[in-house]
């Protein structure tokens, strides 16, 4: 007897849950989903400056193609740059002569090459990367709001140059 009262104890409640579950959830509207899921170019561009590897503020808009060749770029300019300012440190101290300084004035000139040129590549990287981040996230979001059907945010409109005036024509 407690078997079958414990039993239907438990349907009676399986029942008022899901029951309850349905009313209380009502579907959400296509734009109401285009604001949940949109991405802000604010923390897009926030999180590609506050980063030392370019490229995460792609990765935010979901494009990860351009984002991690940028973020590969930066990585392996950042790391060549430290290695020849490390190569820099080990060699001040040094003070050969004859064949030896030949080499070391090689070592340190290559240093010096890959210092520079891993300067201006990681600093490429981080302007492309804050130059890309509005632009991902304005293609995710354009994306996004295609795929649920939304109209475009305003409407495009063909843009005319008309110039004001008579034309003026010359004639030879």
């Amino acid at each position: 007897m407690r078997t079958v009262a414990v039993l239907a104890f438990f349907l009676a409640a399986a029942g008022t849950r899901s029951a309850a579950a349905q009313t209380v959830r009502p579907a959400a509207t296509a734009e109401q989903a285009y604001a949940a899921r949109k991405k802000s170019v604010a923390v897009a561009v926030t999180l590609e400056a506050l980063s030392p590897i370019a490229g995460l503020g792609a990765f935010y808009a979901h494009d990860t193609d351009r984002g991690l060749t940028l973020s590969i770029t930066s990585a392996l300019a950042a790391g060549a740059g430290v290695g020849s300012a490390f190569w820099l440190i080990h060699l001040s101290h040094q003070q050969e002569s004859g064949w030896n300084r030949t080499v070391q004035d090689f070592e340190q000139g290559t240093a010096l090459s890959i210092l520079a040129t891993a300067a201006v590549v990681y600093v490429v990287a981080r302007i492309s990367g804050l130059a890309l981040a509005p632009e991902a996230t304005d293609d995710y979001n354009d994306q996004l709001r295609r795929g649920l059907g939304l109209p475009p945010p305003e409407p495009v409109v063909p843009f005319h140059a008309l110039a004001p005036g008579p034309m003026l024509s010359v004639a030879f």
